[in-house]
């Protein structure tokens, strides 16, 4: 088992972000990088060969300073696990994340570039191509804001496209870890600029904020809304708006503003003036933005092939008059299926397919409906170029889940066959092999055989594991057959310091003898006895306490100078720290201890006094001449009595 604890370091000397080429690494022991397929602002994505499972792979290495960031890589590893969480087709799937040195996360490649890419070519989409993706962006974005995640940084860089046609988003909830990191080095003197040109302790990329990141205020799932509006809009026009100089001056620029609408989006224009409203309230959410594109779909033309421009940029894209922090390649991998993807050299004209008319059918509604509501994921050209041809060619579908591949194949006109097989270092449920292979050329109503595998042997992760003890949980774990792994501990006000908060697993059942990760209660969040309550009422004190959520059990004592019911100290001491709930004692004055009042009969006034003085009595009269002798005294001397208690002396 791994035990993680709350990183209170520093930087360290000689960090840096800056890229390097680290092509021919491992990482992870499994991991081979070859070539550099994009940068960005967070880190390079390398094209790697997976050499458990033979396979290509796209493997993001984050830069070498991210990683002493305070509690960065627990934020980074929390949220790649929640970005594994996400099942939509149009969201890139998560394999595999790690440390080796260096933070890196293991995804899905897909080899038809960005929406950046096609855009860094100098190329615009179509009205009806825009709307395309955007369904598809649509469908992520409703499935991860369903279970409360956020994107925080969706820009043409992010949005990617597989080898099948299709769009999926990149990089949920990366924002939400480097803004963590970055949060650590905003300085009290206001807003600064890093290493990478961008705001200090600010999520996701400037360029694309929307007015409540602008502002700093708490983002919800409509900030993504906006940010995709503005994505729209760039791939309409090729220009994005309220781009300034600076990041700040960027950020600033679209506070308050909606997002600008070009009259060539056509018939898409009230729909994207809706989702680029500066008023969060007045944005649609994916779901309805999915239909309301679906209501205009009729009014729209048959979108021609996308012009993808192979792997583009990964990651934040700079800023005006800043430079990339390395050349993009766009060297395509070998032996991936291109019959699917048209790839553009950048600056050539693209393939426009075969015009056709705009019309209003109802068809293209129902379709477009009926695969935003039951998931179907070939949707827009694929569907459309399926009518046109008699043979097709048979993608590359290994390693893709077996729901996708089932969904592509019934849409391009072929028959599905299935088998199953059972495969260790594999996930359920994902495509083992094809019959034919792809890249196969086939006919209409041909059968394709799926191979799909049942993942290794899978075992339950017992249920019960919340509010157990830590070896409680190991012993049930244990008994499952499964191991735990990483143990990560956070403050909980719910659970006792030791005990299970949360069971950090994607999905409730593992490979036998696989590792589950667990969250630990470290006990409730300390809490510091105040000064100033010392010399106050008992009452008053337990109030204060009670407050800060600890419990007071008074303690009396005998003082001289404070009076009964009044707090003389605590235990532990003012200013001391303490865990929530805990007990404090509150020492509580019992007023002094009793004494003996001596016997002054015979005495002089003054010498009386003087002794009844001594002996700790404040409270002495005397009836006669001063210069007498005492003749009586009450209470009489051996008497007990206290400082404050009344002494009358008779002189005479």
């Amino acid at each position: 088992m791994v035990e993680k604890r709350r990183d209170s370091g520093s930087f360290g000397k000689g960090s840096s972000w800056g890229p390097q080429n680290m092509s021919g690494r491992t990482f992870g022991g499994r991991y081979r990088l070859q070539n550099i397929v994009g940068t960005g602002g967070s880190g390079s994505v390398y094209l790697a060969i997976d050499l458990s499972l033979n396979r290509q792979v796209a493997v993001k290495i984050l830069h070498t300073k991210l990683a002493q960031y305070p509690g960065f890589i627990e934020r980074f590893k929390t949220e790649a696990k929640i970005s594994a969480s996400l099942t939509s087709s149009h969201t890139v799937r998560v394999f595999d994340w790690g440390v080796d040195e260096q933070a890196y996360l293991v995804t899905e490649y897909l080899g038809g570039g960005s929406l950046r890419s096609i855009l860094d070519s100098g190329r615009t989409l179509s009205p009806s191509q825009i709307l395309q993706i955007t369904l598809e962006a649509c469908r992520a974005l409703d499935h991860a804001h369903a279970q409360g995640i956020i994107h925080r940084d969706l820009k043409p860089a992010n949005l990617l496209f597989g080898q099948d046609g299709h769009l999926r988003i990149a990089d949920f909830g990366l924002a939400a870890a480097l803004a963590d990191a970055t949060q650590a080095e905003i300085s009290n003197s206001g807003p600064q600029l890093d290493e990478l040109g961008g705001l200090r302790g600010y999520v996701g990329t400037a360029r694309y904020a929307s007015p409540e990141q602008a502002s700093g205020l708490t983002l919800g799932v409509k900030s993504d809304i906006y940010s995709l509006a503005l994505c729209i809009v760039e791939a309409c026009t090729g220009h994005l708006p309220f781009v300034e100089n600076t990041v700040i001056g960027t950020l600033r620029a679209r506070e308050g503003q909606n997002v600008p609408i070009p009259e060539s989006l056509g018939a898409l224009s009230p729909v994207v003036q809706r989702a680029g409203s500066a008023n969060a309230e007045e944005r649609p959410t994916a779901g309805e933005l999915g239909k309301m594109l679906i209501d205009v779909a009729s009014e729209m033309s048959r979108p021609e092939p996308l012009p993808f421009v192979g792997p583009g940029e990964i990651g934040a894209a700079p800023l005006s008059g800043e430079e990339p922090l390395v050349s993009q390649s766009i060297s395509s991998p070998p032996d991936l299926p291109t019959e699917r993807i048209e790839t553009v050299a950048v600056g050539s004209e693209p393939k426009r397919a075969e015009s056709a008319k705009p019309s209003r059918r109802r068809l293209v509604n129902a379709v477009l409906a009926s695969l935003l509501v039951v998931g179907v994921t070939a949707i827009g050209a694929f569907l459309w170029e399926a009518t046109k041809t008699e043979s097709r060619t048979l993608p590359q579908l290994v390693g893709s889940s077996g729901d996708s591949a089932r969904e592509l194949i019934v849409a391009l006109g072929w028959s599905v066959e299935e088998r199953f097989d059972r495969l260790d270092n594999t996930v359920e449920g994902e495509v083992l092999a094809t019959e034919p292979i792809g890249g196969t050329a086939l006919e209409e109503n041909e059968t394709v055989v799926l191979v799909i595998s049942l993942g290794a042997e899978r075992v339950q992760i017992p249920i019960d594991l919340v509010g157990k003890s830590l070896q409680g949980a190991e012993i049930l774990i244990q008994s499952a057959g499964l191991k735990v792994g990483e143990i990560s501990y956070a403050y909980s006000e719910t659970f006792a310091a030791g005990m299970i908060v949360n069971v950090l697993a994607p999905m409730t059942e593992l490979p036998l003898g696989g590792s589950v990760d667990l969250l630990v209660s470290d006990g409730r969040v300390p809490v510091v006895i105040p000064i100033g309550l010392e010399g106050r009422g008992v009452s008053e004190v337990e109030a204060a306490l009670e407050t800060l959520g600890l419990i007071a059990r008074r303690i009396g004592v005998r003082d001289e100078f404070v009076p009964k019911g009044y707090v003389v100290a605590f235990e532990p001491p003012s200013q001391s720290y303490v865990r929530g709930g805990s007990e404090v004692e509150i020492l509580v004055s019992t007023g002094p201890e009793p004494r003996s009042i001596p016997d002054v009969i015979g005495l002089s006034v003054d010498a009386a006094e003087s002794r009844l003085a001594a002996a700790g009595f404040r409270s002495v009269a005397v009836d006669g001449p001063s210069s007498g002798l005492i003749t009586r005294q009450e209470p009489p001397g051996t008497a007990l009595g206290l400082p404050e208690t009344p002494i009358e002396l008779i002189s005479g």
